[in-house]
């Protein structure tokens, strides 16, 4: 079975009776899923939410529980999940969630009493309450505050009246949270040219919340010592170029930019552990000016760190209109080109590159890295051509976002934080960049 069929076949439990509680075992799942997102959590806990009972069905002959479900169905679940090649903490949490009821049953007097009657039952023919020891061993997996977090959302998510979203929002998540995200199709392409598009990465559905997230922030009001909003002119007036140093103020972004999922993929690219290092969103509203030819690794010498990744995250639509990335098309580059003193590629440079305009759909992601020489043109359109950018570094050169806004603050703030007459030099911050430096 496949990530797809897997869907297909939770998608039929909505004909299911959740053993006794008045939902189905689809209603259950989504609800449980539903409860983790609203909780902030990251994406495997999310998926173990909407997938930790998905051993009562994964397994047709398994030992029954006369008429509760399978027996050991946590078991079966996290066998069934880690064979699907799913991120290994999903089938992992998966397999805690009877241990979380068994350790609550054990640690708190008061949370059987709080049980419905099927969840009473089932907790007696699966082993009772915890004893003293075997809640020691619980609290030492690591993974066990997530699963009472789990467990918490499983007793909560059966409510036939609360919303959910839909089952089809998951399809991408469940794809990008795979244990190897990558194909080696895929890594042979990055490894070649330091590029790669990936159609899809995130859902319509899970974009609808981005757009929604991205349009608040465009809104927000410059705030001096916050989010960092940055301004090009269009004619005499201030447009909207970027805002950055956001993830703290924007849960959402928060979770895109720095949960499992990302990581992971990022870790697999750099063949080692990575950390985020600076995002920014990119607006590029109608009229709004293009990029010149730059790389980005001259840029990125401040803090001695040796390689960075670049993860753009389509919002909007991308096309050769409204001012799409270009890419040269060259094989890998590990040095600098020739530049011109402002850090954009020299005239001859750009003029000898083979340059490809990447289109891309909402919820495409584009990954590049720090040595690819990109571009981009003016927004001719009457739509916005927004876009997230994460850029990442190897953990083990440190973690520096802090101290890379705290710099970039410094040295070129956002217009609420200038000085009038004061001549701010932009140096690496703003190279190829339409942002203005007037004050």
């Amino acid at each position: 079975m496949g990530l797809d069929q897997l869907l297909i076949k939770l998608s039929a439990q909505d004909a299911e009776d959740y053993i006794g509680e008045p939902v189905s075992q689809l209603q259950h799942a989504l609800q449980a899923a539903a409860l983790a997102e609203a909780a902030q959590a990251d994406e495997p806990q999310i998926l173990s939410a909407l997938l930790h009972d998905v051993g009562h069905w994964c397994e047709p002959g398994a030992e029954r529980m006369k008429h509760l479900g399978a027996m050991h169905h946590e078991r079966l679940g996290q066998k069934f999940l880690d064979q699907l090649g799913l991120h290994p903490d999903v089938g992992a949490l998966v397999g805690l969630h009877v241990d979380a009821k068994r350790y609550l049953a054990g640690s708190q007097s008061e949370y059987i009493a709080k049980l419905s009657a099927a969840s009473a039952e089932t907790l007696r023919l699966q082993g009772g309450p915890m004893n003293t020891d075997e809640q020691r061993a619980f609290e030492s997996h690591v993974l066990h505050q997530k699963a009472l977090q789990l467990r918490a959302w499983d007793e909560a998510a059966k409510d036939p009246d609360r919303e959910v979203r839909p089952l089809g929002r998951y399809s991408a998540m469940l794809q990008r949270n795979r244990a190897e995200p990558l194909s080696k199709d895929q890594l042979k392409r990055w490894q070649n040219s330091g590029f790669l598009h990936i159609p899809g990465w995130f859902s319509p559905d899970e974009m609808s919340d981005v757009m929604q997230a991205t349009a608040s922030m465009q809104l927000w009001p410059e705030s001096a010592g916050k989010w960092m909003k940055y301004f090009e002119l269009e004619g005499s007036e201030r447009q909207l170029c970027r805002i950055e140093n956001f993830l703290q103020y924007q849960p959402l972004f928060h979770r895109i930019s720095r949960g499992a999922s990302t990581l992971h993929l990022l870790s697999q690219l750099m063949g080692e552990k990575a950390v985020l290092f600076k995002e920014k969103i990119n607006f590029k509203l109608p009229g709004g000016q293009g990029f010149l030819a730059h790389q980005d690794a001259p840029a990125f010498t401040t803090f001695d760190q040796r390689f960075h990744i670049t993860m753009m995250l389509s919002v909007d639509p991308t096309t050769v209109e409204n001012g799409c990335l270009e890419i040269a098309e060259t094989q890998r580059l590990t040095e600098f080109l020739s530049m011109k003193d402002d850090l954009t590629l020299s005239d001859d440079v750009i003029s000898s590159l083979s340059w490809r305009p990447v289109e891309t759909a909402s919820g495409d992601l584009v990954l590049f890295d720090s040595y690819l020489p990109h571009r981009s043109a003016p927004n001719t359109s009457s739509a916005s051509r927004r876009a997230l950018y994460a850029t990442y570094n190897l953990a083990a050169d440190g973690d520096y976002r802090d101290a890379y806004f705290e710099k970039k603050r410094k040295s070129f703030p956002p217009d609420v934080e200038r000085k009038a007459g004061v001549k701010y030099d932009e140096g690496v911050f703003n190279v190829g960049n339409p942002v203005s430096i007037d004050t």
